[in-house]
Protein backbone atom coordinates (compact mmCIF):
# COMPACT_ATOMS: atom_id res chain seq x y z
CA UNK A 1 0.00 0.00 0.00
CA UNK A 2 1.13 3.87 -0.66
CA UNK A 3 -0.19 5.90 2.03
CA UNK A 4 -0.20 9.67 0.23
CA UNK A 5 -0.65 12.84 1.72
CA UNK A 6 -1.67 15.94 0.39
CA UNK A 7 -2.57 13.46 -2.66
CA UNK A 8 -5.97 15.52 -3.63
CA UNK A 9 -3.75 18.93 -4.87
CA UNK A 10 -2.83 19.88 -8.47
CA UNK A 11 0.58 17.76 -8.03
CA UNK A 12 -0.48 14.75 -5.57
CA UNK A 13 -3.51 14.01 -7.56
CA UNK A 14 -1.64 13.33 -10.64
CA UNK A 15 1.23 11.01 -9.11
CA UNK A 16 -1.22 8.85 -7.34
CA UNK A 17 -2.73 8.34 -10.26
CA UNK A 18 0.34 6.99 -12.01
CA UNK A 19 1.32 5.21 -8.50
CA UNK A 20 -1.87 3.20 -8.49
CA UNK A 21 -0.75 1.03 -11.21
CA UNK A 22 1.79 -0.73 -9.25
CA UNK A 23 0.03 -1.11 -6.04
CA UNK A 24 -3.08 0.41 -3.64
CA UNK A 25 -3.06 4.11 -3.28
CA UNK A 26 -4.82 5.80 0.12
CA UNK A 27 -5.32 9.36 0.86
CA UNK A 28 -5.13 10.77 4.29
CA UNK A 29 -7.34 14.07 4.23
CA UNK A 30 -8.15 16.44 6.80
CA UNK A 31 -11.56 16.63 5.11
CA UNK A 32 -12.37 13.70 2.58
CA UNK A 33 -14.18 14.31 -0.58
CA UNK A 34 -14.85 13.02 -4.09
CA UNK A 35 -12.07 10.56 -5.03
CA UNK A 36 -11.26 7.67 -6.54
CA UNK A 37 -8.72 6.45 -3.90
CA UNK A 38 -9.60 4.69 -0.46
CA UNK A 39 -9.73 7.91 2.06
CA UNK A 40 -8.68 8.01 5.97
CA UNK A 41 -8.99 11.04 7.83
CA UNK A 42 -7.22 12.79 10.36
CA UNK A 43 -8.21 15.74 12.35
CA UNK A 44 -5.05 17.27 13.43
CA UNK A 45 -0.79 16.78 12.95
CA UNK A 46 -0.46 14.53 15.94
CA UNK A 47 -2.41 12.18 14.58
CA UNK A 48 -0.31 11.00 11.44
CA UNK A 49 2.04 8.62 13.34
CA UNK A 50 -0.91 7.02 14.96
CA UNK A 51 -2.91 6.54 11.51
CA UNK A 52 0.80 5.75 9.48
CA UNK A 53 1.05 3.01 12.48
CA UNK A 54 -2.04 1.73 12.10
CA UNK A 55 -2.47 1.43 8.60
CA UNK A 56 1.19 -0.26 8.07
CA UNK A 57 1.74 1.28 4.12
CA UNK A 58 5.08 0.03 2.23
CA UNK A 59 5.24 3.81 1.35
CA UNK A 60 4.35 6.77 2.77
CA UNK A 61 4.56 9.80 -0.20
CA UNK A 62 4.40 13.56 0.85
CA UNK A 63 2.72 16.51 -1.38
CA UNK A 64 1.59 19.26 1.13
CA UNK A 65 2.80 22.60 0.88
CA UNK A 66 1.30 25.72 1.19
CA UNK A 67 3.20 28.87 -0.78
CA UNK A 68 1.65 31.33 1.53
CA UNK A 69 0.54 30.56 5.16
CA UNK A 70 1.47 28.67 7.89
CA UNK A 71 4.73 27.44 6.88
CA UNK A 72 5.76 26.22 9.88
CA UNK A 73 3.23 23.46 9.83
CA UNK A 74 3.21 22.55 6.51
CA UNK A 75 6.38 22.50 6.09
CA UNK A 76 8.28 21.60 9.43
CA UNK A 77 6.09 19.98 11.49
CA UNK A 78 4.12 17.69 9.44
CA UNK A 79 7.31 16.38 7.84
CA UNK A 80 8.65 15.44 10.83
CA UNK A 81 5.47 13.70 12.50
CA UNK A 82 5.09 12.09 9.02
CA UNK A 83 8.84 10.77 9.45
CA UNK A 84 8.17 9.61 12.55
CA UNK A 85 5.45 7.45 11.88
CA UNK A 86 7.52 5.97 8.42
CA UNK A 87 10.42 5.66 10.68
CA UNK A 88 8.84 3.72 13.19
CA UNK A 89 7.28 1.20 10.71
CA UNK A 90 10.17 0.74 8.45
CA UNK A 91 7.97 2.64 5.41
CA UNK A 92 10.13 4.20 2.95
CA UNK A 93 9.50 8.15 3.12
CA UNK A 94 9.69 9.76 -0.41
CA UNK A 95 8.80 13.57 0.35
CA UNK A 96 8.16 16.54 -1.68
CA UNK A 97 10.43 19.59 -1.22
CA UNK A 98 11.57 22.60 -3.25
CA UNK A 99 13.93 23.06 -5.56
CA UNK A 100 16.21 26.07 -3.62
CA UNK A 101 15.18 24.91 -0.23
CA UNK A 102 17.91 26.37 2.28
CA UNK A 103 17.77 26.67 5.83
CA UNK A 104 20.11 30.04 5.75
CA UNK A 105 17.49 31.45 3.09
CA UNK A 106 15.59 34.65 4.09
CA UNK A 107 12.44 33.78 2.30
CA UNK A 108 9.97 31.54 4.95
CA UNK A 109 9.21 28.97 1.87
CA UNK A 110 12.44 28.14 0.94
CA UNK A 111 13.93 28.22 4.87
CA UNK A 112 11.18 26.10 6.23
CA UNK A 113 11.35 23.50 3.26
CA UNK A 114 14.96 23.29 4.35
CA UNK A 115 13.73 22.25 7.88
CA UNK A 116 11.36 19.78 7.12
CA UNK A 117 13.72 18.29 4.82
CA UNK A 118 16.33 17.41 8.04
CA UNK A 119 13.56 15.25 9.70
CA UNK A 120 13.32 13.37 6.20
CA UNK A 121 16.97 12.31 6.20
CA UNK A 122 16.42 10.66 9.68
CA UNK A 123 14.80 7.86 8.22
CA UNK A 124 16.52 5.14 6.92
CA UNK A 125 14.81 4.75 3.59
CA UNK A 126 13.85 8.10 2.22
CA UNK A 127 14.26 9.92 -1.01
CA UNK A 128 13.86 14.20 -1.06
CA UNK A 129 12.09 15.61 -4.51
CA UNK A 130 12.62 19.04 -5.28
CA UNK A 131 10.98 19.76 -8.13
CA UNK A 132 11.27 23.41 -10.33
CA UNK A 133 8.12 25.17 -11.32
CA UNK A 134 5.76 22.35 -12.55
CA UNK A 135 3.85 22.44 -15.69
CA UNK A 136 0.83 20.65 -16.76
CA UNK A 137 -3.25 21.89 -16.94
CA UNK A 138 -4.25 23.29 -13.48
CA UNK A 139 -1.47 25.09 -12.20
CA UNK A 140 -1.69 28.03 -9.95
CA UNK A 141 -0.02 29.98 -11.02
CA UNK A 142 -1.87 30.35 -14.64
CA UNK A 143 -5.14 30.21 -12.55
CA UNK A 144 -4.14 33.16 -10.55
CA UNK A 145 -3.18 35.39 -13.62
CA UNK A 146 -6.28 34.26 -15.26
CA UNK A 147 -8.40 35.18 -12.51
CA UNK A 148 -7.02 39.12 -12.07
CA UNK A 149 -5.76 39.26 -15.94
CA UNK A 150 -2.86 40.77 -14.94
CA UNK A 151 0.84 39.12 -14.45
CA UNK A 152 3.94 41.07 -13.60
CA UNK A 153 6.63 40.22 -16.31
CA UNK A 154 9.17 38.35 -13.33
CA UNK A 155 12.62 38.01 -15.41
CA UNK A 156 13.72 35.39 -12.59
CA UNK A 157 14.13 31.83 -14.88
CA UNK A 158 13.10 28.96 -13.94
CA UNK A 159 13.49 25.03 -15.37
CA UNK A 160 9.81 24.05 -15.26
CA UNK A 161 9.19 19.89 -15.45
CA UNK A 162 6.12 18.62 -16.89
CA UNK A 163 3.76 17.01 -14.50
CA UNK A 164 3.69 13.68 -16.16
CA UNK A 165 7.74 13.48 -16.47
CA UNK A 166 7.72 14.22 -12.42
CA UNK A 167 5.18 11.37 -11.74
CA UNK A 168 7.33 8.98 -13.61
CA UNK A 169 10.01 10.02 -11.00
CA UNK A 170 8.06 9.69 -8.13
CA UNK A 171 7.23 5.81 -9.68
CA UNK A 172 11.38 5.08 -10.26
CA UNK A 173 11.68 6.49 -6.50
CA UNK A 174 9.47 3.70 -4.75
CA UNK A 175 12.17 1.40 -4.97
CA UNK A 176 15.12 3.54 -5.35
CA UNK A 177 17.99 4.73 -2.97
CA UNK A 178 18.00 7.21 -0.66
CA UNK A 179 19.31 11.05 -1.36
CA UNK A 180 17.82 14.16 -2.70
CA UNK A 181 16.85 14.43 -6.01
CA UNK A 182 16.67 17.77 -7.91
CA UNK A 183 13.79 17.58 -10.51
CA UNK A 184 13.68 20.24 -13.45
CA UNK A 185 12.98 20.29 -17.47
CA UNK A 186 14.76 20.45 -20.01
CA UNK A 187 15.07 24.48 -20.56
CA UNK A 188 15.31 27.68 -19.22
CA UNK A 189 13.35 30.31 -19.43
CA UNK A 190 11.84 33.78 -17.68
CA UNK A 191 8.37 33.60 -15.16
CA UNK A 192 6.92 35.86 -16.87
CA UNK A 193 7.54 35.15 -20.24
CA UNK A 194 6.52 31.26 -19.38
CA UNK A 195 3.31 32.37 -18.20
CA UNK A 196 2.65 34.76 -21.25
CA UNK A 197 3.45 32.05 -23.50
CA UNK A 198 1.21 29.67 -22.05
CA UNK A 199 -1.96 31.77 -21.73
CA UNK A 200 -1.43 33.26 -25.20
CA UNK A 201 -1.56 29.53 -26.26
CA UNK A 202 -4.71 28.97 -24.56
CA UNK A 203 -6.10 32.03 -26.02
CA UNK A 204 -6.56 33.95 -22.78
CA UNK A 205 -6.40 37.77 -22.66
CA UNK A 206 -3.86 38.56 -19.71
CA UNK A 207 -1.53 41.71 -19.42
CA UNK A 208 2.22 41.51 -18.27
CA UNK A 209 2.79 44.06 -16.45
CA UNK A 210 6.62 45.73 -16.13
CA UNK A 211 8.04 44.30 -13.06
CA UNK A 212 11.73 45.92 -12.03
CA UNK A 213 13.41 44.14 -8.81
CA UNK A 214 13.15 47.80 -7.32
CA UNK A 215 9.20 47.05 -6.70
CA UNK A 216 9.85 43.60 -5.49
CA UNK A 217 12.46 44.50 -2.98
CA UNK A 218 10.02 46.72 -1.52
CA UNK A 219 7.57 44.86 -1.23
CA UNK A 220 9.12 42.16 -0.20
CA UNK A 221 10.15 43.90 2.79
CA UNK A 222 6.31 43.54 3.43
CA UNK A 223 5.74 40.03 2.57
CA UNK A 224 9.05 38.00 1.81
CA UNK A 225 7.32 35.97 -0.68
CA UNK A 226 7.40 38.44 -3.18
CA UNK A 227 11.95 37.66 -3.06
CA UNK A 228 10.87 34.65 -5.03
CA UNK A 229 10.31 36.89 -8.07
CA UNK A 230 14.02 37.71 -7.70
CA UNK A 231 15.29 34.27 -7.13
CA UNK A 232 16.38 32.08 -9.98
CA UNK A 233 14.74 28.85 -10.08
CA UNK A 234 17.43 26.81 -12.00
CA UNK A 235 19.25 23.13 -11.91
CA UNK A 236 23.10 22.96 -11.54
CA UNK A 237 22.69 19.19 -11.81
CA UNK A 238 19.17 17.75 -12.62
CA UNK A 239 19.08 14.45 -10.84
CA UNK A 240 15.58 13.93 -12.99
CA UNK A 241 17.21 14.00 -16.61
CA UNK A 242 19.64 11.23 -15.03
CA UNK A 243 16.97 8.63 -13.57
CA UNK A 244 14.42 9.15 -16.36
CA UNK A 245 17.04 9.39 -19.83
CA UNK A 246 14.63 11.90 -21.03
CA UNK A 247 12.36 14.57 -20.54
CA UNK A 248 9.56 16.07 -22.72
CA UNK A 249 10.34 19.21 -24.67
CA UNK A 250 9.38 22.43 -23.25
CA UNK A 251 6.97 22.91 -26.21
CA UNK A 252 5.08 19.75 -25.47
CA UNK A 253 4.76 20.97 -21.78
CA UNK A 254 3.28 24.13 -22.83
CA UNK A 255 0.98 23.17 -25.30
CA UNK A 256 -0.65 20.39 -22.39
CA UNK A 257 -0.75 23.30 -20.12
CA UNK A 258 -2.31 25.53 -22.59
CA UNK A 259 -4.96 22.63 -23.15
CA UNK A 260 -6.00 22.67 -19.54
CA UNK A 261 -6.91 26.66 -19.54
CA UNK A 262 -8.74 26.55 -22.78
Amino acid sequence: MILVFGGTGFVGSFVSSRLSSVDEVVLAVRKPGKSKFRQVRFSNPEEIPGLISRLNPDVVINFIGVLKGDYATAHVEIPKLISIGAEEIKARLIHTSAFGADENSGIPYFRTKALGEKAVRKVKSHAIVRPSLILGPGQRIFRQALRFRVFPKVTARVQPIDLRDLAELYFRLIDSKNGTFNACGNEVVPLGELVGNVLKRARKRVLLLPFPRTIAKALGKVDKSFLMALEDNVCTQNHALEILGSLRPLEESLFWTAEGFR
